[in-house]
């Protein structure tokens, strides 16, 4: 997938269950926003999108070191409903700063409806204990760059964009 090309599951009908439950395994989340549309204007739209480190590909090599093709993207969770967001740091009388999330693994389960709509559930690494949980028609996906080959699960700080 280049820079701007777009993944979808309602476009691919062979994106089974498995498949979303480690597509973000370890993607980090760096921001959280939200694309409300006006009533008033028939714009029914309820976006829930998440900045995330997208990790391409995990290569290993013969000496067993791991290395990663990552990309900064948008990932868009579409006609949202039922928002449940649970991220607690912690309380450290203010010692503690904020950091970006880690997602564990992604869970959806198909809702009784005569239409596409799933139940989605992102369980965070870290916090331990966090969870992201919605309803929405599906997602897609767009890298803002080409994966760059790195050391870690995530992109240099200066090279996010």
């Amino acid at each position: 997938m280049g820079t701007g090309l777009m993944a979808t599951d309602s476009e691919d009908r062979r994106t089974l269950d498995d498949d979303l439950v480690w597509r973000w395994h370890d993607n980090l989340i760096y921001g959280i926003s939200f694309k409300i549309g006006d009533p008033e204007k028939q714009d029914w739209r309820s976006d829930l999108v998440l900045d995330i480190d997208f990790i391409a590909e995990w290569l290993c090599g013969a000496s067993g070191e791991f290395r990663f093709r990552v990309a900064p993207a948008t990932l868009t969770f579409h006609d949202v409903a039922d928002l449940q967001i649970a991220i607690d740091h912690g309380d450290s009388d203010g010692r503690t700063a904020m950091n970006e999330l880690s997602i564990d693994h992604v869970t959806r389960e198909r809702l009784a409806r005569p239409f596409d709509f799933w139940h989605w559930t992102i369980r965070l690494n870290s916090p331990t204990g966090g969870k992201i949980a919605f309803c929405a028609s599906g997602y897609s996906q767009i890298l803002r760059t080409e994966p760059k080959l790195v050391t870690e699960q995530h992109l240099p700080r200066g090279e996010r964009t």
